[in-house]
């Protein structure tokens, strides 16, 4: 025979399991950044311009796809609590690379993390590591080669050859 638990015991687990999940994701997604942040890390280390550009966005589009999931619910604004302030760090830590090599490219200066606005042009430097990193877990970079199937290795060429040719 089974044991059977206090009633008031399951529903507080699921009530509190339930409001929580926000709060659940939203821890995710802070290791999810922090993750990509160590990655990004000293991956430009030694490079200036457009260089740097794109060796972060080539880390960036490899975490990406890699780490679909986490990718994904770092994005996902319905899911997380974006006035987490641990979160908030979290990203700006995990993308300051990124964006500070962005900036460079463009004359501009890093943003601070109490940025009321990010620089048009800031985002324009750093849409097309977004776009090709969403094209990498959607595995759409697959869909650019007659074969139709792009290995790790193969995709990170691809990648390579565009941020070339965008950024040369």
């Amino acid at each position: 025979m089974r044991e059977q638990r206090p009633a008031g015991r399951v529903r507080q687990r699921c009530e509190g399991s339930t409001e929580n999940m926000a709060g659940l994701l939203t821890q995710v997604a802070r290791r999810s950044y922090k993750a990509l942040g160590k990655q990004l890390a000293g991956a430009a280390e030694g490079l200036e311009g457009n260089a740097a550009l794109r060796a972060l966005t080539a880390v960036y589009v490899r975490f990406a796809r890699d780490n679909t999931g986490r990718f994904r619910l770092m994005g996902r604004t319905d899911l997380i609590e974006l006035e987490d302030d641990d979160l908030r760090a979290a990203a700006y830590r995990a993308m300051r690379p990124l964006a500070a090599a962005a900036a460079g490219t463009r004359g501009l200066g890093v943003p601070t993390p109490e940025f009321e606005r990010l620089d048009p042009r800031l985002i324009a430097a750093i849409a097309p590591a977004h776009g090709l990193a969403h094209l990498a877990t959607e595995g759409r970079l697959a869909a650019t080669m007659r074969s139709g199937e792009v290995g790790a290795q193969a995709q990170d060429t691809l990648v390579d050859e565009v941020l070339r040719a965008l950024w040369p």
